[in-house]
């Protein structure tokens, strides 16, 4: 019996015949947290050596058949160090006898000896599973489709038919076993083992030996033959036929919902109200109540208010339980403080409310109301001369007057209207004249993208005037703003494009940081003489790059926030206009369900491109590169106007095939049969 003292905390202890040794005697190579590997021969310390390019402590394993260490370094790497070459206190600079770029951390490093003198090295990655020769040749490796927690690779059979064999531990619970790259059986554990092994007892051959982080020690059998039967592979799909069943899928849905509809009343009823507007300094502020009525006894309740921004509503949500009786939900309608910019794209407001009874019984109810124009907007006496858009609404019926259908801003009878966006350093005007002498109201704006609010007003309180009778509202469909929507568009994509570009500087900026404080680590942990001040001069001018670069992305994502508002309430103002002028509304609602959308990742481009590709189908061919901005919004623009005359034309009276060359290829995901390579 014998002690050491470790000077330095300890990671790992390895035992072996180290240095080529035949005898039973075992030496022990200490790794301590710092990357010094100690060897202690029996009683006598041996030596202690530096690992290089070390920055955090990873498994390292000894082979016997090479007399080497394996182990990953701070690049990544899985090295090989020759324990002759570690011992030689001569070289001062430790070269690994080969290396191989993982890429990623590793979990465990095991061997598997299928003779003496022939050993395999096993890998066991976050998300790869790695077998080595001994010479460090890539022998296999398995692309894993869970987070491994261990495993534990062994040799069946003799050396003619040898098999290679590996238990890999999931963190669900489950071991599966492989055989190669090949998947042979799997089984669910009792608890998640931090270490698997595989021994034998007497009779019992290949036992499951399992450890848990509690010390709970398990020894398990499989002791079952897999099933031989394989299920046959699928034929392949006819896309037609299962187009043609999803939309009769569709159609028996609609069906099913709208007899549910008639059945089913629902157990809430919802009455939502619009309280006048006050201010509060330079903020307008708007109080809504809710009054949340059962029909029967109600366990749980969630009211959600969903509005676009800027506009918010505070609290968003509001849960409620053991609802009985009517009760009201009072909430406060603002514009965001921290988005002054952007532009109020629609006064909308509406009400959700998710509900279950005791008998978990679910259903869904929702209300949409307007908010008031004075949140928006505010009147102005003396409109501007420079309006770069305009439009007419013309009606059937004689145009209401502006004291009536705008009273909260006007107390007399003017003809005409001036509004200005609120807040009002911006000075954006929209402007509202309305004209009997023609029966048409005329809206003049300093944007398209500030004048869809009080579009949609003057075409709901219109409505709502007559509404004993049926109105007839049109416009001008060669009014309507396709080339106002392509220049935003574009705008939006030249922002998107800049800020990733950023960002791809910054993530530079952030790789090289970590490359210079390695080095300094390295610098401290050798205790040289040499000056550091460079490297700190270095560290210091990459950290103020990267509080520019920071400064920088926020600048553009604010840019770029202000920019989607301005998009969004163009394609609403589009869809409006689309709607006085339809000739097909089946294709208008498909329309707006695909373009009104609001993300909050901003990648409205790809989703609409997406969105607008399926619902023409084959009727345009089209030619778009991911990476080639100006491809995809030629694209955009092609199915654009494309759905645009097909709203516009009597019975669809468009080219039946527009065809554009396409060189994009389909993406499908890879099976597990073709993940595995081998070297």
């Amino acid at each position: 019996m014998y002690e050491h003292k470790f000077e330095r905390s300890a990671y790992q202890v390895i035992a072996g015949p180290f240095g080529g040794g035949t005898g039973s005697r075992d030496f022990l190579c200490v790794m301590s947290l710092d990357g010094a590997v100690s060897v202690y021969e029996q009683q006598a310390f041996g030596f202690r050596t530096a690992l290089p390019n070390y920055l955090h402590p990873f498994p390292m394993k000894y082979v016997r058949s090479a007399d080497a260490f394996i182990t990953l370094n701070a690049d990544f790497c899985l090295v090989c160090y020759k324990y002759q070459e570690l011992a030689d206190p001569s070289q001062k600079q430790k070269c690994p006898v080969w290396s191989c770029t993982l890429g990623e951390t590793v979990c465990d490093i095991q061997t598997a000896e299928i003779t003496p003198s022939a050993t395999t090295i096993h890998v066991l990655g976050e998300r790869n599973y790695y077998c080595f020769q001994g010479n460090g040749v890539l022998w296999f490796t398995k692309r894993l489709q869970y987070t491994p927690c261990c495993f534990h690779p062994y040799i069946l059979g003799d050396h003619s038919e040898v098999k290679t064999m590996c238990m890999i531990v999931s963190d669900t619970d489950t071991v599966l076993i492989y055989e190669q790259t090949k998947l042979r059986w799997s089984a669910k554990l009792f608890y998640r083992p931090c270490i698997i092994a595989r021994a034998s007892f007497k009779a019992l051959q290949g036992c499951l030996v399992l450890l848990s982080e509690t010390g709970d020690l398990r020894f398990c059998y499989l002791g079952t033959e897999p099933m031989i039967f394989m299920a046959p592979e699928r034929p392949p799909e006819d896309y037609k036929d299962t187009k043609n069943q999803l939309v009769q899928l569709k159609k028996e849905l609609q069906n099913m919902s709208l007899r549910d509809e008639a059945d089913t009343l629902p157990l809430l009823k919802l009455n939502t109200r619009i309280l006048s507007v006050r201010s509060e300094g330079p903020r307008k502020l708007c109080n809504v109540e809710v009054d949340v009525t059962p029909s029967l006894a109600i366990s749980t309740v969630q009211i959600t208010f969903q509005t676009i921004t800027p506009l918010v509503i505070l609290p968003k949500v509001v849960h409620l339980k053991d609802l009985t009786e009517t009760m009201t939900i009072r909430a406060l309608a603002h514009r965001d403080d921290d988005d002054s910019e952007s532009v109020v794209s629609s006064m909308e407001c509406t009400t959700y409310a998710y509900y279950s009874t005791a008998s978990d019984e679910l259903g869904v109810v929702q209300q949409i109301v307007r908010l008031p124009l004075s949140l928006a907007y505010e009147s102005h006496p003396t409109p501007p001369s420079d309006f770069s858009w305009s439009a007419k609404i013309v009606v059937d019926e004689t145009p209401v007057a502006l004291r009536t259908l705008f009273n909260e801003f006007v107390d007399s009878s003017p003809s005409e209207l001036c509004f200005r966006a609120i807040p009002g350093f911006n000075a954006k005007y929209v402007w509202v004249t309305a004209v009997p002498a023609i029966r048409s109201y005329e809206i003049r704006s300093s944007g398209s993208e500030y004048a869809n609010v009080v579009f949609e007003e003057i075409l709901f309180r219109h409505k709502e005037y007559y509404k004993s009778k049926a109105c007839t509202v049109r416009c001008d469909k060669n009014e309507i703003l396709v080339a106002e929507l392509y220049r935003i568009i574009e705008e939006h994509v030249v922002l998107k494009e800049k800020l990733q570009f950023v960002e791809d500087e910054t993530s530079l900026l952030c790789s090289q940081y970590r490359v210079i404080q390695k080095c300094l680590f390295n610098k401290l942990k050798e205790n040289t003489v040499q000056s550091v001040s460079g490297l700190s001069i270095l560290i210091d001018d990459t950290h103020e790059s990267l509080m520019e670069k920071t400064s920088e992305t926020k600048l553009i994502q604010k840019e770029l926030k202000v920019k989607f508002s301005d998009l969004l309430s163009v394609t609403r103002l589009l869809v409006n206009m689309l709607s006085l002028c339809s000739k097909n509304d089946t294709i208008l609602e498909e329309f707006k369900e695909t373009v009104v959308y609001s993300t909050e990742n901003q990648n409205w481009e790809d989703i609409v491109l997406q969105s607008l590709s399926y619902l023409i189908g084959n009727k345009i061919t089209l030619n778009v590169h991911n990476d080639v901005p100006a491809h995809l919004i030629m694209s955009l623009k092609t199915l654009i106007d494309f759905e645009i005359k097909r709203i516009t034309t009597v019975n669809d009276e468009v080219p039946n095939k527009l065809k554009i060359e396409n060189s994009r290829g389909a993406v499908s995901p890879i099976p597990e049969s073709e993940e595995d390579f081998y070297t």
